[in-house]
């Protein structure tokens, strides 16, 4: 840049001096012509330089008077062109040389005006004509519409299709641009017009017809008004060929004029060069300024451009990212100052702006991780329903290869892509959905909704639709969350049943006590060996059934009272393998594979019992009387049971019967769920297994195949080595029997209340009944020698047995209390805060049992207290 400035103000400097040097020779010439020119010749040049031009632009006027398009305009012109003649008026007037060189400049003049004049006037009225014109091209425009809708709601009818060739005449009308075929085609129109039949027009028709009459038959119609339009047009062009013409001639007249002066001009130019003489000594002054300004304009290009090249330096390390660089010339005051300046706040921008990309590629690639990486599938669908964007985990979760995706790829042709399973959509509620209406409602409003896949799976679809049309989808995989789910109302079912049978085994336990107490009471009236006591051996028997069946209700609700014990479990099933077989049937073979070494756990034999006779039942109704049940133990020292690895033992009964399909399989374990006919099953069998199971810390497991059989594994923690039996208290010791001593029984129940009373009775003790916690109270007031209170725990009233133990302990410490219910102590706990501290014995209770437990809570002047059996 510094060179070429440069070499500019060098060619400057020499253009200035050879100026300079011509114009000292050509003035000298000149000068003496100058005066004279200037005298004579110079104004007549003026003012004949002044009337072509004027006469040029008169003549110039005329196109533009004819393609104006605005009356405001053409005003305007109309003034101006006013001005204009005048003034070439005036001018010729003033030239005394004119009317001799050119007679004929002032009629052409006068003739001009009258042209243009008239011009003016037709290009008005086509401006007017021109505007109803356009008034009839948008009633045409409007007819077209009521045209091609007409056409749309009713079918094609001959009178319909000769007002469609009508329009068409009109419609040409507006472009033809011959007079004789305008009216050819406005003939025609009113023949085919008034041709048509009228009289069964519809309404719709009528309208139409009415409005083609107003455009082509009316006093003012369309044809007419195009016919005065391309005349006005013509007499315009011949109009502007008479301007063209006079113009021509006005030229040629003051060309004449010019030849003239410009004559006169040769013959004095040789004196002008006296008039030069004066400017030499101005042309040299000049030279010597041209001069001096180069060599300043060198100084100051020159540091001009050593500024800019600082400048240029920091702005090219810039580009290449180097932004510690200081900028240079921010201190000047001049332009290049502005610039350093404006290039400091470039500088602080383009930091910002490159601190912001960085930021935005940062931002970008988390975004990008996680659509890539998230467990969910993501998908986006145009407002065509067209694939546009989706990461992995879509393809994966919806079974689609991968490999045949592709952008702008429509949904239905992946729906085509879908297994069997999941072309249907269901909600939330289990309703199917329609598939073509969901995908509309997902692109205006949030949907959510399920498909199922084969294995089991079940995807969440929840559909948000975009601002700017589309939807975005999000693709969960609810399988392990629905298994969860399921596991959950098992549970609350269970709960549920536990509260039900809990209060079932409460009123059952009263009434076995009755039943046990009465029967005892009874078995003491009646001789050993007569019938009658034989009778009352069975009834008590029953009785103990009764409670052995209200256990099992109780592990049906995992809420039993077990009373577990190291047992061998091979020597469990081989004791019990005469009550299988006669259960299963002699059609059905038994097998044993005992390879469990230790084969000792921990839990109620007699429970475990019931669930193995339980599983052979339920094999031998699979089998239906014929083929093999296996009982098969293993021992498998690692095990995951129970969030632990640990030893456990494993019972595994296995059956050849007809097999568990897969949709039933998940709900054997439910209560009241069975596949048998009414009054030919409970349901409650393997739920009893699995509660006993579940509360013994253990875990069961089932699988089957139909047609195959099925094998359930029972698996419970291993136990090391078998108690010491040694130590088991003796079950013969004699009955422990009262010496008279009072005591208080409140029990609400008359028939319990009364068996109990008999038993106390029997068994020495003084017994002062009452029903109620408030008439326990009232008694113990007035007597004082009372040796014990045996109360019910659930008396019927707001004062319950456990409350009045603690009124009495505060107002009777050294009054021993002992408890009773039907109810399990878990459940005591749970609604009355019964803890191991309070003396409690359950519903039924023998009489053994119950006066071991009065022993060891009256202790005075008793032969040999005994421990109770059963608390």
């Amino acid at each position: 840049m510094r060179s070429r400035l440069m070499i500019a103000f060098v060619i400057l400097a020499s253009s200035s001096t050879l100026l300079a040097l011509v114009g000292w020779t050509g003035l000298s010439n000149t000068d003496t012509a100058l005066k004279e020119f200037e005298q004579q010749a110079l104004p007549n040049i003026l003012q004949s330089l002044a009337l072509a031009e004027r006469t040029a632009n008169l003549a110039a006027v005329a196109p533009y008077v004819a393609n104006t398009s605005s009356p405001s305009m053409l005003s305007e012109l109309n003034r101006s062109l006013e001005e204009k003649i005048n003034q070439v008026l005036e001018l010729s007037t003033q030239i005394p040389q004119l009317e001799e060189a050119a007679p004929n400049l002032q009629p052409l003049l006068n003739q001009l005006e009258l042209t243009i004049t008239e011009l003016m006037g037709l290009t008005r009225a086509h401006l007017l004509l021109r505007e109803d014109v356009r008034q009839y091209e948008y009633s045409l425009n409007q007819l077209r519409y009521e045209l091609e809708k007409l056409g749309e709601s009713e079918p094609v009818e001959p009178l319909s299709i000769t007002l469609f060739v009508l329009f068409d005449q009109l419609n040409q009308a507006l472009y033809l641009e011959d007079v004789q075929a305008i009216e050819a085609l406005a003939t025609t129109f009113s023949e085919q017009f008034f041709a048509l039949r009228q009289d069964d027009v519809t309404r719709p028709l009528s309208t139409l017809l009415s409005e083609l009459k107003a455009l082509g038959i009316a006093d003012s119609n369309l044809f007419r008004q195009r016919v005065e339009q391309v005349e006005l047009q013509q007499r315009r062009a011949f109009l502007l060929a008479s301007t063209r013409a006079i113009s021509n001639q006005l030229s040629i007249q003051v060309k004449e004029f010019v030849d003239q002066v410009q004559q006169q001009i040769t013959q004095q130019s040789q004196r002008m060069g006296l008039a030069v003489n004066s400017g030499k000594t101005g042309i040299l002054m000049i030279a010597l300024l041209c001069f001096t300004a180069a060599l300043a304009g060198i100084w100051i290009v020159r540091e001009l451009t050593e500024s800019l090249g600082r400048v240029t330096a920091v702005m090219s390390r810039l580009a290449k990212g180097d932004t510690l660089l200081p900028t240079p010339a921010i201190e000047r005051r001049d332009e290049m100052g502005e610039l350093a300046r404006a290039f400091e706040v470039f500088r602080e921008n383009a930091v910002a702006i490159d601190t912001m990309r960085q930021d935005l590629q940062e931002q970008s690639h988390l975004l990008e991780t996680i659509f890539n990486h998230i467990n969910d599938g993501l998908s986006v669908f145009d407002q065509h329903n067209r694939l546009i964007a989706w990461n992995p985990q879509y393809a994966a979760m919806l079974e689609l290869p991968e490999e045949e995706l592709h952008k702008g790829m429509s949904i239905e042709e992946i729906y085509a892509r879908l297994s069997v399973e999941a072309q249907e959509g269901w909600a939330l509620n289990g309703i199917m959905l329609n598939r073509d209406e969901v995908n509309q409602l997902r692109q205006q409003s949030i949907q959510r909704f399920e498909r199922n896949f084969p294995g089991g799976r079940v995807v969440e679809f929840r559909s948000n639709p975009m601002p700017e049309g589309g939807f975005v989808t999000l693709y969960s995989d609810l399988t392990e969350r629905k298994a969860i789910e399921a596991q959950l109302r098992q549970s609350q079912k269970m709960e549920v049943l536990g509260q039900l049978t809990g209060g079932v085994a409460h009123d059952f336990n009263n009434l076995l006590a009755a039943m046990f107490g009465n029967l005892q009471l009874l078995g003491d009236h009646l001789s050993t060996d007569s019938q009658a006591a034989v009778y009352a051996h069975r009834a008590l028997a029953a009785a103990d059934r009764g409670r052995h069946l209200t256990q099992r209700l109780l592990a049906f609700s995992r809420k039993q009272y077990l009373q577990p014990e190291v047992v061998d479990v091979n020597a469990l099933i081989e004791g019990m393998l005469d009550l299988i077989e006669y259960s299963v049937g002699d059609g059905i073979t038994l097998e044993l594979a005992l390879d469990a070494d230790p084969a000792l756990v921990s839990v109620d034999p007699s429970q475990l019992e019931n669930a193995l006779l339980n599983l052979s039942i339920n094999s031998s109704a699979a089998m239906q009387g014929c083929g093999q049940l296996c009982f098969q133990t293993t021992y498998e020292p690692q095990y995951m049971l129970n969030a632990e690895r640990q030893a456990v033992i494993r019972i595994c009964v296995r059956d050849t019967g007809c097999g568990i399909p897969d949709a039933l399989i998940r709900r054997v374990f439910e209560p009241f769920f069975t596949t048998k006919e009414i009054g030919e099953g409970s349901g409650l069998g393997l739920s009893m297994v699995y509660g006993f199971v579940k509360q013994s810390q253990g875990d069961i497991q089932i699988r089957s195949h139909v047609g195959q059989g099925t094998e359930v594994d029972i698996l419970l923690p291993c136990e090391t080595a078998l108690p010491n039996l040694s130590t088991t208290p003796d079950s013969a010791s004699p009955l422990t029997l009262g010496q008279g001593q009072r005591i208080l029984l409140v029990e609400d129940d008359p028939q319990v209340g009364q068996m109990s009373q008999d038993l106390l009775e029997g068994l020495g003790y003084g017994v002062v009944h009452v029903t109620g916690a408030e008439q326990a109270l009232s008694v113990l007031q007035s007597e004082q020698n009372m040796a014990l209170v045996f109360s019910d725990i659930n008396l019927g009233s707001q004062w319950n047995g456990l409350a009045l133990q603690q009124h009495l302990a505060h107002t009777y410490p050294e009054l021993p209390v002992l408890l009773t219910s039907g109810l399990h102590p878990f459940l005591l706990q749970q609604r009355y805060g019964l803890t191991e501290e309070v003396a409690f014995i359950a519903k039924p209770y023998s009489r053994e049992s119950l006066a071991a437990a009065i022993t060891k809570l009256i202790v005075c002047d008793l032969k040999e207290p005994h421990e109770p059996t059963e608390y």
